[in-house]
């Protein structure tokens, strides 16, 4: 190796920047054209000295990568860059780990130079070395404990000498909106994809309990609930079998009572097995037996007719001893389910009819919705819904349509439409109220945004487009039918765009006055 090589080895080592195979390189993300932008203090320090530099951002499913650096020199050691290094599940900045910048050449090895952790939140600076000319392939590689993702961001080009280097461009129309200000604010970006969006109507509704899965269990007859009999009964939340007592009733006497025609019961059964012992003796007609079987059916019907039976003790036999017990009744669940309310106090009275538990099976529930009249023609249509429930931003879903109304509503001028939907954390309350889409007909397939980045500005509506990490446009769009989550843009974003879900008001500020709101960086 000749003395000129060694030196030059030397340089190489002595600055971080290392050839090495590229095997196993990966890209996370996209890689985005360059945006011209020199608006920080680092890359104003790096234009001064080395001509004008280049922005370049690339996202990821995790990461957004947005790299400021300056004219890149073979053999020379660059100025600072300013990598700004965001994690878009929070959108906020990353704030510790190791940030590699491979720049891979066409025959695939790769030169690599790596910084550990931002000296600010968010932005790395890294001053790498390449010792020849050439267009490189950019990947940045994030490994930290919040983060770990490679990240294709592009192509580095490497010039003889910073006046061989072009001059950037630039577009006037862009707003300009900096990293500090994002991640300081709720701000948040999406990715414009194709999807399958079914046209919807708008319609309020109220979360209903499904047919025989909700249930108000009465007093069928008056008395006292025994103190001791009903300390360990069901409270509310509390999940019942269908069946289980729910509480003892000690009804009240009286001629037609519940103890009255209990005690009838039980004294027309002793009559019936005598009469068939003496039937058998021959010592009565058939004709007396007969009698009283038929006088004792009448009696279970008046007791059942009450929830009772002449067995309704059967089940409690090992509960606690009260006076009379074998004329008490027993309260059944009538379904199986969580106890909603509860209103029987141990020792108090009841009379007949009074609602004593609600049960309710909150698995699946019905969300009944009232459609305004004028898209009553199309409710025949429908598939299923999307909703939202008071208090809750959390989207569910209506798959199963169980009836329609057969008329408008003359009050509401609305038709009634009862959807099935799951259930099974409970979070759905009987009573709630929700706003939803009836979702109808088959899905059209096309280019979609989230309904959060639609916004209305002169009675049009309008997207924020990011075209760079701090850069974006105004985006005028012609929608097409939505399902309350996305909807068709049919005109003015392309697929693999991104558009601001959250924070478009402050992008909106921004196009107003760039200059002063937060005009350059603080890094």
């Amino acid at each position: 190796m000749t003395l000129a090589s060694r030196l030059a080895l030397a340089a190489l080592l002595s600055t971080g920047a290392l050839l090495l195979g590229c095997n196993g390189d990966s890209s996370g993300g996209h890689s985005h054209g360059e945006d011209a932008h020199s608006h920080s203090a680092t890359q104003r320090a790096a234009e001064s000295a080395h001509g004008s530099g280049t922005a370049t951002t690339a996202w990821s499913d995790q990461l957004e990568i947005f790299a400021e650096h300056p004219v890149m020199v073979a053999g020379q050691e660059s100025a600072p860059w300013a990598v700004h290094v965001t994690r878009l599940g929070e959108h906020r900045p990353l704030t510790e780990g190791t940030l590699t910048l491979r720049f891979r050449r066409p025959d695939g090895a790769a030169y690599v130079h790596s910084v550990e952790g931002p000296p600010e939140p968010g932005i790395f600076t890294p001053q790498p070395t390449i010792p020849e000319t050439g267009t490189f392939r950019l990947f940045a590689v994030v490994e930290g404990p919040r983060a770990q993702d490679t990240v294709e961001v592009g192509d580095v080009t490497v010039y003889e000498s910073t006046s061989a280097a072009p001059a950037p461009g630039g577009s006037s129309a862009e707003i300009s909106y900096l990293k500090e200000q994002q991640w300081e604010t709720a701000f948040g970006v999406a990715e414009v994809q194709k999807r399958s969006v079914q046209r919807s109507i708008e319609a309020p509704g109220t979360i209903e309990p499904v047919a025989g899965q909700f249930a108000k269990v009465s007093a069928p007859v008056s008395g006292l609930t025994p103190a001791r009999a009903n300390l360990d009964m069901p409270v509310p939340g509390d999940r019942v079998q269908e069946g289980q007592t729910l509480g003892i009733l000690s009804p009240s006497g009286g001629e037609g009572s519940y103890a009255d025609l209990m005690g009838r019961v039980q004294r027309l059964q002793r009559e019936v097995r005598r009469a068939e012992r003496l039937v058998e003796a021959e010592a009565i007609p058939q004709k007396r037996l007969v009698e009283a079987r038929y006088d004792l059916t009448l009696a279970r019907a008046a007791l059942e007719s009450m929830g009772g039976s002449d067995g309704q003790r059967a089940s409690t036999s090992s509960g606690p001893s009260t006076t009379g017990a074998g004329f008490n009744y027993d309260l059944k669940a009538p379904i199986s389910g969580r106890v909603q309310e509860r209103h029987l106090a141990p020792g108090s009275r009841v009379e007949v009819g009074t609602v004593l538990y609600t049960i309710v099976d909150p698995s699946r529930v019905w969300l009944r919705l009232r459609v305004p009249a004028e898209h009553a023609s199309a409710v025949s249509r429908a598939t299923g819904a999307v909703f939202t429930v008071e208090g809750s931003e959390t989207a569910y879903e209506a798959s199963r349509v169980v009836s329609t109304g057969a008329s408008i509503d003359a009050d509401t001028r609305t038709l009634p439409v009862r959807l099935e939907a799951p259930n099974p954390s409970g979070a759905l309350k009987i009573g709630m109220m929700a706003d939803a889409r009836l979702l109808l007909g088959d899905g059209t397939t096309g280019i979609t945004i989230p309904n959060e980045a639609i916004q209305t500005e002169d009675g049009r509506p309008v997207a924020y487009v990011q075209t760079g990490g701090e850069s974006f446009e105004r985006r005028p769009i012609q929608l097409g039918p939505t399902d309350g989550q996305y909807t068709l843009v049919e005109r003015g974003i392309q697929a693999g765009e991104h558009v601001v879900t959250t924070g478009a008001y402050q992008v909106y500020l921004a196009s107003l006055n760039t200059s002063q709101i937060g005009h350059g960086h603080t890094h």
